[in-house]
């Protein structure tokens, strides 16, 4: 509750309650889709001790504030329980104009895209996490001898572990439905056809095929753990009901308008996306790999030194679903690894901000985005000091580069999804215990902490320094 007034005061400079359509969080957002983003003091919110910067993407007006957003956020609801009850509804038609040209309307679809992926992806996020370490945890255990890989509580909590990849198009199937404002159980259940031990079972036969009509086959693929096509399924779900619910009495729609949206998109999926879309993404993350293993040494410095670019221009979200994908296709990906280092060499610079200020604020700010990022959530030591003090983003660059440059170079992966510090089992090796893998992981990642904490230390900041929201 000590954060109540703080949560007041955003309702307030965001406009106030009837300016305000949904809000969401994620882990270090509160995301408002307001009604006229000009009646928002943004000047305002960012002096707020609670807040680290004010974001505007994805037709959102986003407030970072760090690790206690769901504190905030719960206060809020409480404030304005109507929120509650439409957090997840999707926000009315904006009156903006529409975009003109290529490259506004390029951004305008990417913005677009970004956001369905953020509201798809962010309710998961957490689970993804908590199974890649419970698989490590497992794997070292098994490793260490403790615990047979074939008794009975490792097949078990194995088994929870790998649910959320497995059943990954019907969980996804719901949140992204829920996005777009398509069925969200009608595009649960298409998920859970992509992934019925039918399909999986001709997916694994020699032939891989099914006949439809006559001489005409369609290959089946095993879309386990698959993102995008189901995806694409809740986006013309959204379009399909409309059609449907125009041709089909009211009287009936509820029972025949669903199975009917079900059977055709299922078609399409199946005969159409599924393949294509599978194909290039799993090609995409191959491509990327190969790259790294091409050169790693080159590659992993080039990804480590600007990943956190990518990530203050939202461009690192496209990233995900191939990670998630690489993971329950192969059981292991570079690119997330990769961003691992990035994550300790974010954690080593501020870190270092805080070891060396004499200002209160920023040293808090330090040590609590240090932890973040220890923990996987770079984002408040992003807005709240690297765009702020320019040196000191530039040494996390060069630190995070050396780091990747160590990891590509012994030929990194992860086996789960959670990397940073907090998720060291996931770089253990489920087949082989602690291997080469791990070793690789304690030196790159020992090494982007200390180059960019030194660095930092030594050249990027003190307290003469001059803020970028500060300079005249």
């Amino acid at each position: 509750m000590k954060y109540t007034e703080d949560a007041k005061k955003i309702i307030s400079l965001v406009g106030g309650e009837e300016n305000i359509n949904t809000l969401i969080h994620c882990m270090t957002r509160l995301r408002f889709t307001l009604k006229d983003e000009a009646k928002a003091d943004t000047a305002a919110i960012e002096k707020l001790d609670i807040t680290i910067k004010v974001m505007k993407a994805q037709g959102q007006y986003q407030i970072v504030i760090g690790n206690r957003v769901s504190d905030v956020y719960d206060i809020i609801i409480n404030e304005l329980p109507n929120l509650a009850e439409s957090k997840e509804t999707p926000p009315e038609p904006s009156e903006e104009p529409k975009p003109k040209g290529f490259a506004q309307h390029f951004r305008h679809g990417y913005d677009e895209f970004i956001g369905v992926l953020t509201a798809s992806m962010m309710p998961i996020i957490g689970v993804l996490a908590g199974s890649g370490i419970t698989k490590g945890i497992l794997a070292g255990l098994v490793s260490a001898h403790v615990l047979s890989d074939k008794s009975g509580i490792f097949l078990l909590i194995n088994t929870m572990a790998d649910t959320i990849f497995y059943f990954l198009p019907v969980i996804l199937g719901f949140t992204a439905a829920k996005k777009l404002g398509s069925d969200p159980i009608a595009i649960a259940v298409i998920g859970a056809f992509l992934i019925h031990p039918n399909i999986i079972g001709i997916a694994q036969a020699k032939t891989q095929e099914i006949g439809l009509f006559g001489d005409y086959a369609v290959k089946i693929m095993n879309y386990s753990g698959s993102v995008f096509p189901i995806i694409v399924a809740a986006w013309l779900g959204k379009y399909l009901e409309k059609y449907i619910k125009k041709i089909i009495p009211e009287m009936i729609q509820g029972i025949f308008a669903p199975i009917i949206e079900i059977i055709i998109l299922s078609f399409i999926l199946l005969l159409a996306v599924a393949p294509v879309i599978t194909v290039l993404s799993k090609g995409l993350a191959d491509g990327i790999s190969i790259l790294l293993s091409f050169n790693g040494i080159i590659g992993g410095a080039i990804y480590g030194a600007f990943y956190p670019i990518l990530v203050v221009f939202g461009l690192h979200w496209p990233l995900i679903p191939i990670v998630i994908n690489d993971l329950a296709v192969n059981g292991q990906s570079v690119i997330c690894a990769l961003t691992s280092i990035t994550a300790v060499g974010i954690a080593g610079s501020v870190l270092a901000v805080a070891i060396k200020t004499k200002k209160k604020k920023l040293e808090a700010l330090g040590y609590s985005a240090g932890v973040s990022a220890f923990c996987g959530i770079a984002e408040p030591s992003l807005y709240g000091i690297l765009l702020k003090y320019k040196k000191v983003f530039y040494m996390t660059m060069i630190g995070n580069a050396l780091g990747g440059a160590v990891a590509g170079g012994m030929h990194l992966v992860i086996y789960g999804f959670t990397g940073s510090l907090i998720g060291f089992p996931s770089f253990i090796n489920p087949k082989a215990g602690i291997d080469s893998n791990f070793t690789a992981y304690i030196v790159s990642h020992l090494v982007a902490f200390i180059a960019a904490f030194v660095l930092t230390y030594l050249f990027g900041f003190n307290d003469k320094m001059v803020p970028s929201d500060k300079e005249a």
